[in-house]
């Protein structure tokens, strides 16, 4: 499936002039899921449900010279329902990213089972490709990195993932939607297998300095450990031996 991209520049950039300048602005992100070879209806939610959910779905990336933060914007009067739920949660859409610029790494806080957490979560270790792509006006490389998602119990087994990114060097922001960034470029698009962002709206400039606001609530932990952590609350709560 092929999607319309919009990009809207409301500034006139002159990238080239110096990498050093300081940056500050906004990226909206659409997300999007595409259709399953399976088309039964998940429990409770229909596909239908799935897709009108992620119509609704924008997130910002706001940053200055020296942090950035990534969140989903809300919706006025949208209905809380099961499919705007798992739209929300699916390709890691919950809670908010904040990242320092001078750092390789983002804080992510999110709830987890009704507990505040702010998870320390390093920048993926990415290989760059020479595969390339034009993603509105803009050409894009392609970069990926493959990881192992720990199995939630010893019952179930890990699961190898790979996640597809596509940046624009064009753009020397070294940032992207929840903890991808690092990459020579602004990523314009994540792939997270059936789940996407996708930029559709830029704003930016070297005149105005947005303030970026530091989360500072939650249990501060590694992202190693919080697969460990949640396993034992689930236990606690009697979910299983």
């Amino acid at each position: 499936m092929r999607f319309k991209i919009y990009l809207s520049i409301l500034c006139t950039l002159t990238f080239y002039i110096c990498s050093a300048q300081k940056w500050s602005g906004s990226i909206i992100y659409k997300k999007e899921i595409a259709p399953s070879e399976n088309q039964g209806n998940m429990v409770f939610i229909s596909n239908k449900d799935i897709s009108s959910a992620f119509d609704d779905l924008r997130y910002v990336l706001r940053f200055n010279s020296e942090a950035a933060l990534f969140e989903k914007i809300d919706v006025m009067g949208r209905d809380d329902t099961r499919a705007y739920t798992y739209a929300v949660r699916s390709g890691g859409g919950k809670g908010k990213y904040y990242t320092p610029l001078d750092q390789n790494y983002s804080l992510h806080q999110v709830d987890y089972i009704g507990e505040l957490f702010l998870v320390k979560r390093n920048h993926p270790d990415f290989e760059i490709t020479n595969e390339t792509k034009m993603i509105g006006d803009y050409q894009c490389r392609k970069a990926f990195y493959t990881t192992l998602r720990k199995a939630p119990n010893k019952d179930t087994e890990d699961v190898e993932f790979t996640a597809v990114v596509w940046f624009t060097p064009a753009i020397p922001v070294s940032l992207g939607p929840l903890n991808f960034s690092g990459l020579p470029g602004l990523v314009l698009q994540v792939e997270l297998g059936r789940v996407s962002y996708t930029a559709v709206e830029l704003n930016l400039s070297t005149e105005i300095n947005l303030e970026i606001e530091k989360p500072e609530k939650g249990i501060a932990i590694e992202e190693k450990d919080l697969a460990g952590t949640l396993r034992k609350m689930l236990r606690n709560l009697g979910a299983y031996n």
